[in-house]
């Protein structure tokens, strides 16, 4: 059985970690902190430039 955790590091094999965004509904599932990471990292840059952007 897969377990899923908001963020943090998979610490089983079967674990999988998932990521929501703050400014849409945009949902994601990895399984590995560093893929998920990639992939809002990505998105934001897409989808939402100005908070990709540090002020």
């Amino acid at each position: 059985m897969v377990t899923y955790r908001r963020g943090g590091y998979v610490q089983d094999g079967d674990d999988a970690v998932e990521r929501g965004c703050d400014h849409c509904e945009w949902h994601a599932v990895a399984d590995s902190y560093p893929e998920l990471i990639g992939a809002y990292q990505r998105h934001l840059k897409a989808e939402h430039p100005k908070a990709w952007l540090r002020v």
